[in-house]
Order: structure tokens, then sequence, then C-alpha cells
């Protein structure tokens, strides 16, 4: 009966974000209104609400403010009633073959997760559309600024390590193995994207995200992860894309890939044992 209640407990941070991004949305609304009104512009409000909603910077301020509830949330309750680490000692957290092998995973992951992209547009491309609107209408496509580098790069990743691998992966951990948690936090990380193209590799990442915490034994390996991952396709992928296709680069690329994914591992495990290693004899000490 208790393992139930926990798996069931495990949608609870899902929906309460969910919650969370509503009530941010309709606080920001009114703001918006309450300036409106004030400036004259009543008349036009309509047009006004659906330019506003098309602003990056509107919708970065919007994100920003959801984000520090969920991290001041989720956080609390993750260090207070799930045992979470809080700022450990950086020698007893890291180690470099760890942080080595988490870079090189970057490389590796953004390539399958374009892939899915192609593969899943390619059999059904009114879904490639629909999030490409879906990233128009929310002004995400423009070039990006200071507040939604803060969002993607470092408080949205944060926010959702704290959802997903810390309480949501910890909750589910009670009541099931590692392998059917890992693929219950994924599942719901990905329906938490809301359209099918994100919400498939997101799916993909966060069996790779759940993963890397629960072998790295903090949550902190896969808030890095996650912050090298949207950072590469934040500001690095849109540089590559800039790069002329030739063969060369078609082979550098190959290279990168097979590099990432053959050593990316392989460092990760040897330094996460390093670590467990050194730890276990500082205890003994």
């Amino acid at each position: 009966m208790k393992k139930t209640a926990y798996f069931f407990s495990g949608f609870l941070p899902i929906l309460t974000a969910v919650a969370i991004q509503f009530i941010a949305s309709f606080f920001m609304m009114g703001v918006a209104t309450f300036f409106f009104l004030f400036s004259g512009k009543s008349h036009g409000l309509l047009a006004e609400f659906n330019t506003l909603l098309s602003n990056t910077q509107f919708n970065a301020c919007l994100m920003i403010i959801y984000t520090i509830i969920c991290i001041l949330l989720f956080g609390t309750f993750y260090y207070s009633n799930l045992d979470g680490c809080y700022l450990p000692k950086p020698s007893r957290t890291f180690h470099p073959l760890q942080i080595l092998g988490i870079v090189l995973l970057v490389p590796g992951a953004q390539f399958v997760c374009g892939l899915l992209t192609t593969v899943v547009s390619a059999i059904v491309p009114s879904w490639l559309e629909q999030y490409e609107n879906l990233l128009d209408q929310s002004g995400l496509n423009d070039e990006v600024g200071l507040l939604l580098f803060l969002y993607s790069v470092i408080l949205g990743p944060i926010c959702e390590e704290l959802i997903f691998r810390g309480v949501t992966l910890r909750l589910a951990r009670k009541a099931l193995p590692f392998w059917f948690a890992n693929l219950f936090q994924a599942v719901l990380f990905g329906l938490y994207h809301m359209n099918w193209i994100q919400g498939i590799y997101a799916f993909a990442f966060g069996i790779l995200l759940g993963y890397v915490c629960e072998k790295g034994g903090n949550i902190y390996d896969s808030i890095l992860l996650h912050m090298l991952f949207n950072l590469w396709g934040t500001v690095i992928a849109p540089l590559l894309d800039n790069v002329k296709d030739s063969l060369l680069t078609t082979i550098i690329t190959l290279g990168v890939i097979l590099l990432s994914l053959g050593l990316g591992f392989p460092l990760f495990y040897l330094g996460t044992r390093h670590k467990e290693l050194k730890n276990a004899s500082l205890r003994r000490a």
C-alpha cells in the first residue's frame, strides 16, 4: 500500500509544476492588463496581448518567474524530505573523469535527439509544423538574448532536474526498480513539454539524465549535463548551422559523435567509481 502511494505521488510534481506555470502566466497577464489600461490601450487590448505573447522578452520573463518559484518549492522539498545533498563539497561530489564524461556525452545526446526529430518529422510532418509554429508564436525562434539564455541554459535545467530527477525519480524509486522509475520520470518529462517533437526527444534525453543522476549519486551531475545540452542547442548549434556542408565537415562530425558516445559513458563510469572509492575511504578515516 505504501509503495502504491509513492508511485501515485510521482505524478504530483508535474501537476504542481503545470499549475505553477498557469498561475505565473495569469500573474504576468494581469500585470500586462494593468499596464495596458493605465497607458490607455484598452481599445486594442486583444491585439496587444497577441503581440505580447509572441514577444521573446515577455516569455523569457514569464519562464524565469516560473522556474524561480519551482526551484524554491521543489528544491526545498527535495533537500528536506528526500535527503537531497545541499551545497556539497565539490571534491566529494564531482570527479574530473565524471565531468569529462558528461561533457563528451553532450554532442552524442544532441545527435540522437536530432536524429529522432528528423525521423519523427519525416513520418509525421504535421508535428514538425506544429512545433515550429509554437516556437514562432512564443518568439523563441528569435536571437538569443540575456533573459532567454538565463532561462534556457541556467534556470530551466535546474528547475526541470529538481522536478523530474530530484523529486519525481526519488519518489518513484521508493516504489519501483530503477529502470522502471527512470522510464516513468522520462515519460512525464516528455509529456511536460506539451508537443510531440519535443516530447519524444525529451523522453530519450530524460532517460539519459535519469541514468546520470542515479549512477552519479547526486542531482548535480544531471544538472550539469542538462545545462551543457541546452547550451549546445541554444548557442553552439546555431553557429554550426553556418558551417558549409562538405565531406570534411561530415567526417569531423561523425568522429565527434563516435568519440562522444564511445568515451562519454566509460569515462563517466570510471569517474563515478573513483569518486565512490574516495568517499568510502574518507568515511572510514
